[in-house]
C-alpha cells in the first residue's frame, strides 16, 4: 500500500488560557525617525516583506524577506522631506507590490512603481499641504486602485481617482477637517460601495463620509469630542456582519471603538484609558477565534498592546511607538505584530506563539485511511477508530461542523494528519 510521510503534530493548549507570548525580532535599528511600517509581499515570492517611512531621514525603504524572516534593506527614496506614512498595494495590477507614501514638509503624495528590481517615483500631488496619512483601495468600484490622503495643515481629505493607467485625478471630500490626521476606507453601511473615514487631531473628530455610489459623500460624525483624534480604522470587530470603528486620541490618552448597531448608530466603548499619547490603531484576530483584537501604539508610553478576547502588552519600552500593524510574518497560521518607533529609529516585528501546534518527529499514515488532505465538504473519518480533531489554535472541534480552515486529526496512537478545508 502506498504510504506518505507526514510530521507528527502534537496539539498543545495555548499558555494561560490563550495568553500569547511574543518574541521580538528587530528588522532595523538605525532607520532615523522610523515613523511608519507596513507589510506586504512586494516581490511576489510568497513571503512577507516590510516597508517603512523615516521622518528624520526623509526616507522610504523596504526590507526583503528571504523566506526565513531574515531581512535585507533596500532604499527607495532618501529625499522625501518629512516622510510620515507608507502603504503598499499592487497599484498597477502587475502582481507585485507598489509603494505609496506621504511627505509632510514636501506636501507630497507619491507612489513608487515596482519594476521588479527598481522603484520609479510618480508624484500624485505636491500641493497637499502637510500630507500625512495615506490609504489605497478601489473607491469607485471600477476595478482599479484609488488613493486616499489626509493633509494636516490643509485640513483636507481627498481621494485620487485612478483612470486605470495610474493617471490620478484629485477629488476633495473636505477641506475643513481641522488637522486631518488619518484616513481609511471601507463599506461602512453595507450597501456595496466604499465609504471614507477620518480622524481630526485638533477637531477631535472621528467621522465617516457615506458614498452614494457615485462618489458623492455625506458627512456623519461618530464623535466630536475625542481629544486629539489622530488615528481611525474600521472593521467588523465582533463578527456580527457590520463594520465597527476604532480610534486613538493622543490627548485623550485613550483608544476606543464604536459599536455599529447595524444601522450605523455607533456606541462608544473605551478600550484603554491612561495610555499616554495613544496614537495608532489596528485590529486583527490574534487568537484565531473569529473575533478581532484591537491593537494600539502609544507614543509617550512607548507601548504596543492589544485588547479583546485576549489582551496584553507586547512592549512598553519601544521609544515613541508610532505605528502598529498585524500580519502573519512567518506564515505559521497566527498573526504577528509589526511596529515602528520614532525615537528608537526602530522597526521590529513580534512573533506570536499562539498557534498551539508543535511539529516534531516523523510519522507514517496510510494515504487512503483519512481521505484527501484538501477537502471541500464534510470531513469523513474511518469507522471503528477514535479520532480527535483540532483547529490550528489547538482547540478541539466537532468534526461534523468544521468551517474552511486548517485542522489536525489525531487518533488513539497520536498519529495525525493535516486537513485543509476550502470553500
Amino acid at each position: 500500500m502506498n504510504r506518505i510521510i507526514i510530521l507528527l503534530i502534537t496539539c498543545v493548549t495555548a499558555p494561560l488560557l490563550g495568553q500569547i507570548n511574543w518574541t521580538a525580532h528587530t528588522i532595523a535599528d538605525n532607520f532615523d525617525g522610523a515613523i511608519w511600517a507596513h507589510a506586504l509581499d512586494l516581490d511576489d515570492d510568497d513571503d512577507v516583506d516590510v516597508i517603512g517611512a523615516a521622518w528624520e531621514a526623509d526616507a522610504i525603504a523596504w526590507w526583503e524577506n528571504d523566506g526565513n524572516e531574515n531581512f535585507t534593506e533596500h532604499t527607495i527614496a532618501t529625499d522625501f522631506d518629512g516622510a510620515c506614512c507608507v502603504f503598499a498595494v499592487d497599484l498597477d495590477g502587475d502582481n507585485d507590490g507598489d509603494v505609496i507614501a506621504t511627505a509632510y514638509f514636501d506636501n507630497t503624495v507619491a507612489y513608487w512603481e515596482n519594476n521588479g528590481s527598481t522603484f520609479t517615483q510618480n508624484i500624485i500631488s505636491n500641493t497637499f499641504n502637510g500630507a500625512y496619512s495615506v490609504y489605497a483601495t478601489d473607491l469607485d468600484s471600477d476595478d482599479d486602485v484609488d488613493i486616499l490622503g489626509a493633509a494636516r495643515t490643509a485640513n483636507r481629505i481627498s481621494w485620487w481617482e485612478n483612470d486605470g493607467n495610474q493617471g490620478f485625478t484629485e477629488h476633495v471630500i473636505t477641506s475643513s477637517f481641522n488637522d486631518a490626521s488619518s484616513v481609511h476606507a471601507i463599506d461602512v453601511d453595507g450597501d456595496g460601495d466604499t465609504d471614507v473615514l477620518g480622524a481630526a487631531g485638533v477637531g477631535d473628530d472621528i467621522v465617516w463620509w457615506e458614498n452614494d455610489g457615485n462618489e458623492n459623500f455625506t458627512l456623519h460624525v461618530v464623535t466630536g469630542n475625542f481629544n486629539g483624534a489622530t488615528a481611525v480604522y474600521a472593521v467588523d470587530i465582533e463578527n456580527d456582519s457590520d463594520v465597527d470603528i476604532i480610534g486613538a486620541g493622543y490627548l485623550a490618552n485613550a483608544i476606543a471603538w464604536w459599536e455599529n448597531d447595524g444601522s450605523q448608530i455607533f456606541t462608544q466603548h473605551i478600550v484603554a484609558s491612561g495610555l499616554s499619547g495613544a496614537g495608532a490603531v489596528h485590529a486583527a484576530d490574534l487568537d484565531n477565534n473569529d473575533t478581532l483584537e484591537v491593537l494600539g501604539a502609544a507614543w509617550y508610553a512607548n507601548t504596543i498592546a492589544y485588547w479583546g478576547s485576549v489582551s496584553g502588552t507586547i512592549t512598553n519600552s519601544f521609544n515613541y511607538a508610532h505605528s502598529v500593524f498585524a500580519k502573519d510574518m512567518d506564515s505559521d497560521g497566527d498573526m504577528d505584530v509589526l511596529g515602528s518607533a520614532l525615537n528608537a529609529d526602530d522597526i521590529t516585528w513580534w512573533e506570536s506563539d499562539f498557534v498551539g501546534i508543535e511539529e516534531s518527529n516523523i510519522g507514517l499514515v496510510d494515504d487512503m485511511d483519512l481521505g484527501p488532505t484538501i477537502i471541500t465538504g464534510q470531513l469523513i473519518l474511518p469507522e471503528g477508530i477514535s479520532f480527535i480533531v483540532y483547529d490550528i489554535a489547538g482547540r478541539q472541534v466537532d468534526p461534523n461542523n468544521i468551517k474552511p480552515g486548517i485542522y489536525f486529526i489525531q487518533n488513539d496512537e497520536r498519529i495525525v494528519r493535516k486537513i485543509v478545508r476550502i470553500k
